[in-house]
């Protein structure tokens, strides 16, 4: 360890936290097209927050046509990337404290975005900024690239990597320590149903709003039903939720309105969350009225999915020594004009066959419309690599503990070049606050991992 560096670190805790702090103001939530800002002005905003940052202490900084953007150390040949991204998922509900404030508080720094991913990417650029101000001449560059929608589909760095050199290893700070060596697909599909406006209303069904992302587990779940609060009450009496939901009942104009509440989760993780669409399925589905095709599409969700997260009654359970289990988590549904759809966010382990399970799922929903988005190939990096034995050595001296690669079902921008694996931030046996309320990031595991990304740093520019 250069105990400079590290000294160095430690000494600009205050400044860290200030950058942090101010990065979280933005909602970069992907949104409509701006000048400069092809995914949001909000993104765009946030994008050029680090590039300003970068730019101010001395680095060189490229914004690659607002979808993308780096901050540049040294000029010698080879590469070495830290991928990171500043967009978010949206910010749901049960906060206590103010989502875009970047409030600190009982040594913490609150906001969405503090671990996932904002506060790491400028952790990783202070890094950068200890070893540049100590005069150390790179033999290698490190390029900081900032992406702008991972949480969405990845057009930025798809569109950053089509015009820019890629990076011969890399890491990103979007995950867990020590490191992690395989990551399960992803994919999303949406399951639609057409109507006619006779046939919803025929059911009785106004509106249904569930969930803000397919890859979070939906907190809330909304219907709002053309029938009378008595004409339920048998159903909203008996009826209990098999995940612990719960759910209310309110008047509304010649109609009646269920909330249905749950809990949030990073949608890699379904079982540490309680999904409040699959009950609002199931108490539909006990609606005589709901009847046709609408009943139809709603018992098939019921029956395919329903409360299930390892994809058992769709056909598609099964794991692997690598990476572990399938999961499934119905993230979305909406009525939207004449259609309803829902959507299904998959991870599946290293060693299946996506295209195997895009045919069992459109199989399983029969004449439903089944399309595919968003779908990231695994990851797999050998544990005996190169790059795995520098990031478990460094991850030792700073640490004191074991580094062993482990897997996870998360997608990190690690798949996105051919050598990398994710690195942190989170620390073992810390709470996962990420795509949760109250997301934050504990200001001394803020400061360990800008520590530990600046001992990298020195090594790969050494």
């Amino acid at each position: 360890m250069n105990e400079r560096i590290d000294q160095r670190v430690i000494a600009m805790k205050d400044e860290i936290i200030e950058a942090v702090s101010g990065a979280l103001h933005s909602r970069s939530v992907e949104g409509q097209p701006v000048e400069g800002g092809p995914l949001g002005k909000e993104v765009k905003e946030a994008l050029e927050y680090v590039l300003d940052l970068g730019s101010e202490m001395g680095f060189e900084t490229r914004n690659v046509e607002g979808y993308a953007g780096h901050v540049q150390f040294g000029d010698e040949d080879g590469l070495f990337g830290i991928l990171g991204h500043v967009d978010i998922v949206p910010e749901g509900s049960g906060w206590t404290v103010p989502p875009f404030e970047g409030v600190v508080k009982d040594s913490r720094i609150y906001g969405r975005g503090a671990i996932d991913n904002k506060g790491p990417v400028i952790a990783a650029l202070y890094a950068m900024k200890v070893v540049k101000d100590l005069g150390i001449i790179p033999k290698k560059r490190v390029r900081l690239i900032v992406g702008t929608n991972e949480e969405s589909g990845w057009k930025g760095i798809t569109r950053y990597l089509q015009v820019e050199e890629m990076p011969e290893a890399g890491v990103t700070p979007d995950a867990y320590f020590p490191m992690i060596f395989a990551e399960k697909g992803i994919v999303s599909y949406v399951i639609r149903g057409s109507f006619t406006g006779s046939e919803l209303r025929e059911c009785g069904i106004r509106s249904i709003m569930g969930g803000d992302a397919a890859n979070m587990v939906p907190s809330r779940a909304t219907v709002e039903l053309d029938l009378p609060e008595s004409e339920l009450k048998n159903i909203t009496e008996s009826f209990s939720p098999e995940n612990a939901v719960t759910f209310s009942s309110d008047v509304i104009e010649s109609g009646t309105k269920i909330v249905f509440r749950g809990k949030s989760a990073h949608g890699s993780k379904p079982e540490k969350g309680m999904n409040a669409i699959a009950p609002m399925i199931d108490f539909l589905c006990r609606v005589p009225s709901v009847k046709g095709k609408c009943r139809a599409f709603l018992e098939a969700l019921r029956d395919k999915i329903g409360y299930e997260l390892d994809g058992d009654s769709l056909g598609i359970y099964g794991k692997d020594k690598l990476s572990g289990s399938l999961t499934v988590n119905l993230g979305k549904m909406t009525v939207d004009g004449n259609e309803v759809s829902a959507e299904i966010n998959i991870r599946y382990p290293v060693m299946f066959s996506e295209s195997m399970v895009f045919t069992q799922v459109k199989e399983a929903f029969g004449s439903l419309e089944v399309i595919r988005r968003n779908h990231k190939e695994p990851l797999f990096v050998s544990p005996e690599s190169e790059l795995v034995r520098l990031l478990q050595k460094v991850c030792r001296e700073m640490t004191g503990q074991e580094a062993q690669p482990i897997a996870i079902g998360g997608g990190t921008y690690a798949r996105a070049i051919k050598n990398a694996v994710a690195f942190g931030p989170l620390f073992p046996g810390r709470p996962e606050t990420e795509h949760q309320p109250d997301e934050y990031i504990d200001i001394e595991d803020l400061l360990m991992l800008t520590r530990v990304y600046a001992q990298l740093v020195y090594r790969i520019v050494s």
